[in-house]
């Protein structure tokens, strides 16, 4: 295993400090969900947005288990990228990765928008209940509630059944149904994106252009795997898991991916290119 290097090190202590901070805020009598909220990403179109959190968000975690690994993979792998190509290119990897996670995950989040707006509007022109479950016919909305602590599958249920039944006022009937709607739409663009997983991912992307023939393994599968295949059986299940959308997982599964794929790329790029003047060479003897 390579020495810990500079810019590894210095981004482990930062991630670190920021989630040290945010967690032992309140025992200081300070709450940290004004902060969090601030600091996470959340989509340009939200009022929550702020410019600023496109750098800070991945700087936070959701949790132990979530900062662990995150730090872990940049422990394990970030070290011997920065010793190859140096620490600015390798702090231009990482944040170009963050940017490209960030890139995929908002082109998701707006054609994911676009085609709920279209489904909104076509209500609107015919409230029918065809149109209405349209909209909410693919969501999974059992895990979801309101405010007021109602399940939002429940209340779906209630004005599928007015729609169908037309047992109330229809004009009240359309009312709670596109307020639904509009209601989820703007939760939707207002669920917040936190983490260095992107940037982990662009490492690990990087790491399997230039290190094809290494053996990986996951902890809950001890089995080594040559990078080359290992990488794109873990994007093929991100894939999956980003388009299925199940209620019960909260992953931002296309940040995940935009940055393997920005990884991946810029390190293909430049190892079409001359390598970098002043590179370290840690890795001879490392199949390549």
């Amino acid at each position: 295993m390579p020495p810990l290097t500079p810019i590894v090190k210095n981004l482990l202590i930062i991630n670190v400090a920021v989630f040290a901070i945010l967690f032992f805020l309140p025992n200081l009598g300070v709450s940290t969900g004004e902060w969090s909220d601030f600091l996470a990403l959340h989509y340009p179109s939200s009022e929550r947005f702020h410019p600023i959190q496109l750098v800070t968000h991945f700087f936070m975690h959701g949790g132990l288990t979530h900062i662990f690994f995150n730090m872990f993979g940049l422990f394990m792998f970030g070290p011997l990228l920065e010793m190859r190509y140096g620490p600015k290119r390798f702090l231009i990897l990482y944040l170009a990765a963050a940017a490209g996670a960030v890139a995929l995950h908002f082109g998701f989040t707006w054609f994911q928008l676009e085609q709920l707006q279209d489904q909104l509007a076509a209500f609107q022109q015919s409230p029918t209940l065809a149109h209405f479950n349209d909209f909410f016919g693919h969501l999974n909305t059992r895990d979801l509630s309101m405010d007021n602590g109602q399940r939002v599958s429940t209340v779906v249920a209630n004005i599928q059944n007015e729609l169908v039944l037309q047992t109330s006022d229809p004009e009240q009937t359309y009312r709670n149904a596109l307020g639904m709607m509009q209601e989820y739409i703007d939760w939707q663009q207002s669920v917040p994106m936190v983490g260095a997983s992107g940037a982990i991912y662009g490492i690990v992307g990087a790491f399997a252009i230039l290190y094809p023939d290494f053996k990986l393994a996951l902890i809950f599968l001890p089995i080594p795997i040559k990078a080359r295949y290992f990488v794109p059986v873990i994007l093929a299940v991100e894939v999956f898991l980003g388009v299925m959308q199940y209620s019960w997982d909260p992953i931002a599964h296309w940040a995940h991916i935009g940055g393997a794929l920005t990884g991946g790329l810029l390190a293909y790029f430049w190892y079409r290119s001359e390598p970098p003047a002043g590179a370290q060479r840690w890795d001879r003897g490392v199949p390549r």
